[in-house]
């Protein structure tokens, strides 16, 4: 379709609006005639019958075949209102979406965080762990080698204890040996 072809068009549908207003107002003045209100997109005729004005259903809507449509402003939009509106509701669905979105990202990666951090602290606490573990186990066998050490001393002592005993009883017998000899010598002077 040309634009002067459109532009024919919409000046057309211009004064069909028009003449449709006049004949609204010219029917509401008549008190005896019932006539439901047409909705602005949909123009309704009339026709005169012998018992007054009654709608004439008028023949498809050439903008609206060509796919234009008026919306609440009466402004020429290619989609149709409701589709219109349906995406802009999407439009605004799609926006609380991602803002919840992001909001779950900011509030996940906090989570993230402090798990990290819990996971760092308890590491740490493992291995304090571990290592007190290791100190008492080598202070265990420290002991045990201490005692070890301890009993080879104490047996060790008990053996030379026993060789002085032994070294004392003799030296007492060659004293009590020499005691009586020097008797015996002093005796026989």
């Amino acid at each position: 379709m040309s634009l002067s072809q459109q532009d024919s068009l919409v000046d057309w549908t211009v004064a069909l609006a028009a003449f449709a207003a006049e004949v609204e107002d010219f029917v509401e003045q008549i008190p005896e005639c019932h006539i439901l209100k047409s909705n602005i997109k949909n123009l309704t005729f009339y026709q005169i019958t012998q018992s007054g004005l009654r709608p004439k259903a008028m023949a498809k809507d050439p903008l609206e075949e060509a796919g234009l449509h008026f919306d609440e402003l009466n402004k020429l939009r290619v989609l149709e209102p409701e589709v219109s509106q349906q995406t802009t509701e999407l439009k605004e669905e799609c926006k609380d979406f991602v803002d919840k979105i992001g909001q779950f990202q900011k509030t996940v990666g906090g989570l993230i965080e402090l798990v990290d951090e819990l996971s760092k602290e308890t590491e740490t606490e493992k291995m304090k762990a571990i290592g007190a573990r290791n100190l008492l186990k080598s202070v265990a066998k420290q002991r045990e080698a201490q005692q070890q050490q301890l009993q080879a001393l104490i047996a060790e002592k008990k053996m030379q204890l026993e060789r002085y005993r032994i070294e004392y009883e003799a030296l007492c017998k060659v004293e009590a040996e020499q005691n009586e000899f020097i008797d015996q010598f002093i005796l026989q002077k």
